[in-house]
């Protein structure tokens, strides 16, 4: 983690198993990694090993999503007031690709298309995804795909949400409740199940697309929607940043209840420093 000028600048980091791990899983490119970060690497390798594996010839491939915490926390002064900027990563650590399709399966409201998810077999019984060798076993419905005229793509709708909340409390001071993404393969992460090759790239309006085993979909905090409004009235002190993905469960999974990553932060005037962990952990 490095603090310059009140920005937190994280790497990346994952939350991971019982509760909420948040592991960091990079350092300053001045210093290298360090004993700390091969640590928590090696955590969140235990981590995804401990996920259920399949080994029989056509069990079901799923992907397991898990929001990453927040990076490059920091306020912004807008003509209406002051946002909290940030982005947001989406990890798939689990045996099978996420993948979804725009087609014509489904309502949407207008200037929207339905998608419907991919769900791969795993053929040699591994446990493990092969794209050369394991065909789609089944397809679900996954909601609707938002007309971005700006970027010239489908986003996949509903697949964050954000909050900031006090310490030990739900209620949120501001949020976002449905964050659209455009989903590929951004960021690899540390997982325990072998290499998956990127394979998930640019979005286009009639792609396929979708977050291999072993990465993540990263949204710069410049995005729209990588924000929250504070309220002008809105205290120093310790608050807690929340992320959520596929917060309305429309994704097939490994895992429905490991989908939440949260971020303690100090809020000093318009400055953003690093919190008090704790006070902000899942039970």
């Amino acid at each position: 983690m490095r603090i310059s000028g009140g920005v937190i600048g994280i790497a990346g980091a994952l939350s991971a198993t019982a509760g909420l791990i948040v592991v960091a899983l990079a350092v300053d490119e001045e210093r290298g990694r360090g004993a700390r970060d091969r640590a928590a690497a090696e955590r969140l390798h235990e981590a995804v090993g401990a996920e259920p594996q399949r080994h029989h010839a056509g069990a079901p491939l799923r992907p397991n999503l898990r929001s990453l915490p927040a990076e490059d926390v920091h306020i912004e002064s807008a003509t209406d007031g002051r946002q909290l900027r940030f982005a947001s990563a989406l990890a798939n650590i689990g045996i099978g690709p996420l993948e979804v399709r725009p087609d014509d399966g489904g309502r949407c409201p207008p200037r929207q298309r339905h998608a419907a998810q991919v769900i791969y077999e795993d053929h040699a019984g591994d446990g493990r995804f092969d794209r050369g060798e394991d065909g789609i076993i089944t397809t679900f419905p996954a909601g609707c795909m938002l007309d971005h005229p700006t970027h010239r793509h489908w986003h996949f709708d509903a697949m964050a949400r954000y909050a900031l909340t006090k310490p030990g409390t739900s209620t949120p001071i501001a949020s976002q409740e449905k964050v659209s993404f455009c989903l590929r393969d951004s960021r690899e992460v540390p997982r325990g199940l072998g290499p998956t090759r990127e394979h998930y790239g640019d979005c286009g309006r009639n792609k396929v697309q979708g977050i291999s085993p072993g990465w993540a979909d990263v949204y710069r905090a410049d995005l729209p929607g990588q924000m929250l409004e504070l309220p002008d009235e809105l205290a120093d002190g310790q608050y807690c940043l929340h992320a959520v993905a596929d917060p309305l469960g429309l994704l097939e999974e490994t895992d429905e209840g490991d989908n939440a990553a949260v971020r303690s932060i100090r809020i000093a005037g318009n400055e953003v420093r690093p919190g008090d962990r704790m006070a902000c952990a899942v039970p």
